[in-house]
């Protein structure tokens, strides 16, 4: 009777035992996550990270602890599910700050849309390491899930609340920002690092998320308003030569002489591309880093790459007709051409070339029908080197000659792109240069240049030869981000340097040039510099170029709205007027 009268208190003060050990296992590892993520913000911040000011965290840290809980209590009590659960938080954490050191730029939940992007220009073993981390996370979370409904109801409950915030933001985002602002957050317009600093990485990541989504819903709701300015009739009224036009863009084409903290024994450019140095100038990308198609978007449609509405402009388009470059070219008569050296998935890079009015598109053979590609390259995955797609490229020039119809020739080369793997059999070392290791992505970047600048010399000069009166502009897209982001640059003495940031590039023109001609110092004022030249100041006369005036920014968000509209098909659910 005594050990039955004991036994329910027994089975109880077990009960209160495990129950008090969880609490205790809880704190103890929020605790223990609360630092690990303040450290994170604090090392990043030495390194050129965000540098969060302290009270930011404190801001968001309920919240992430509240995420922390619902994945530890959906799984069984091992150790191991205090790691599991914590592991996705501090992966976002960390990918926040590696993308601000990397790429300067804060990153944004859409742009795990540009993911698939990501891991095609990643090596292969980023790619099967990202794979593996995913499914052994996974699999142990699936293996550790508790199996009993009423086990699950208080973590799902839990998860619930903490998925409140992101779909509100998403599906509801007026009601979202409206309860932000309430609450004292909200976006700090001239600064999207203050704003991840001040608010907090997390709360900044859905206060841009719902601010996208507002903007997008707005502009399917709103009339498309036409642009007089990319009316094809003024193109068409000012052009009197028909000269044709070749944009060069080259992926991550820096200038080793601006390093100032180096010393080269040998000269970082070879011979022949000295001589092209009088015809440098500079002009301010989109991105540092990554983000190619931001650029292309500004060269081939006039406008800043605002990331309104998408992280790339590209990813909206959907083969719909925008008032770009080649539309407006294709209606003067011209023939227009792509030729894009890698996969046609990139950046969505088929349809936005296509949106953008090119009638004809290329990629390497080993991405598309050999039919319908002059580009013949077999190695998937990997860069074609730019002498190789330049000289097939010169070989299909001469044949557009030979047709006698105006044309567009638009190149982009991805040869130089990170991690810049080299084929050292054929392209051995070439600049002896002290003061930065071996082997290092800032040496690999340096000699992979001075095979690119040969390259690319020849090419204008074969370009010339052949096309003596055509428009020849070549310019880069970004800095690359080396080994550790704008701290390498800032670190080795790189003078292209403007408010803060390393986004200055250098281009080339070569062609006839008007009398009055104003060059560009902003990537999206090539257009109308192109066209400027291209009608000897005509147009410019009939309509406000860039390039010799300042455009306010609600103009420029004027139009950056009615290409997006038309392009992304939104314009055809709404009115246009």
């Amino acid at each position: 009777m005594l050990t039955l009268s004991l036994q329910p208190y027994s089975l109880s003060n077990k009960g209160g035992g495990l129950l008090l050990r969880s609490v205790i296992t809880t704190v103890v590892s929020s605790v223990v996550l609360g630092v690990v993520l303040w450290m994170i913000s604090w090392s990043f911040g030495l390194v050129g990270g965000i540098k969060e000011f302290g009270s930011a965290i404190r801001f968001e840290l309920p919240y992430l602890l509240l995420t922390y809980a619902a994945l530890l209590y959906l799984m069984r009590p091992t150790f191991w599910r205090i790691l599991f659960a914590a592991l996705p938080i501090i992966a976002l954490y960390l990918v926040i700050d590696l993308h601000y050191v990397y790429m300067h730029s804060i990153f944004k939940l859409d742009e795990l849309l540009l993911l698939p992007e990501g891991l095609n220009v990643s090596p292969v073993w980023v790619r099967i390491g990202a794979g593996l981390t995913f499914c052994v996370w996974l699999l142990v979370f699936i293996k550790n899930l508790k199996r009993r409904l009423r086990e699950l109801m208080v973590p799902l409950l839990l998860l619930a609340l903490a998925a409140v915030m992101p779909v509100t933001a998403y599906c509801m985002p007026k009601e979202f920002l409206k309860a932000a602002r309430s609450l004292g957050f909200s976006i700090i317009p001239w600064s999207d690092r203050f704003t991840s600093a001040v608010m907090g990485r997390t709360t900044a990541l859905f206060l841009f998320a719902a601010t996208k989504r507002e903007a997008l819903d707005d502009l399917a709701q709103h009339p498309v308003i036409d642009d007089p300015d990319r009316n094809p009739a003024l193109l068409v009224n000012t052009l009197y030569d028909f000269r044709n036009i070749h944009i060069l863009v080259l992926e991550s084409f820096l200038d080793p002489q601006r390093f100032s903290g180096l010393d080269f024994r040998t000269s970082p450019d070879p011979p022949q591309f000295d001589a092209l140095r009088k015809n440098l100038h500079i002009s301010k990308s989109p991105v540092f880093g990554g983000g190619t198609a931001q650029v292309e978007f500004e060269i081939l449609c006039g406008v800043p790459a605002l990331e309104l509405y998408s992280p790339a402009e590209f990813s909206m388009f959907t083969g719909a007709s925008s008032p770009c470059l080649p539309n407006l070219l294709d209606s003067a008569g011209y023939r227009t051409i792509a030729t894009q050296s890698y996969k046609p998935e990139f950046f969505n890079s088929e349809k936005a070339y296509q949106t953008m009015g090119f009638q004809e598109i290329n990629f390497p053979s080993a991405y598309t029908d050999k039919h319908k590609t002059y580009l013949k390259y077999d190695i998937p995955n990997s860069y074609i080197f730019d002498g190789d797609l330049l000289s097939q490229n010169l070989f299909y020039v001469k044949k557009l000659l030979a047709d006698g119809k105006p044309f567009l020739n638009y190149v982009l080369g991805i040869y130089g792109h990170l991690p810049h793997v080299t084929d050292t059999d054929r392209f051995p070392p070439k600049v002896d240069v002290q003061g930065v290791k071996p082997g290092s992505q800032a040496y690999l970047a340096i000699q992979q240049h001075y095979y690119r600048a040969e390259a690319v010399a020849e090419y204008i000069n074969r370009l010339r030869e052949m096309d003596p009166k055509s428009l020849i502009l070549v310019t880069s897209d970004h800095l690359p981000p080396l080994d550790a982001g704008p701290l390498t640059y800032q670190t080795l003495g790189y003078s292209l340097k403007d408010g803060g940031e390393f986004k200055q590039n250098i281009w080339f023109y070569f062609g006839p040039e008007s009398k009055n001609i104003a060059l560009p110092d902003k990537d999206y004022e090539f257009m109308d510099f192109l066209l400027d030249n291209l009608t000897e100041n005509r147009i410019c006369r009939e309509m406000v170029c860039k390039n010799h005036h300042d455009v306010n920014l609600v103009e420029l968000t004027t139009s950056y709205n009615h290409i997006i509209a038309l392009g992304s098909g939104l314009a055809s659910n709404a009115s246009v007027r």
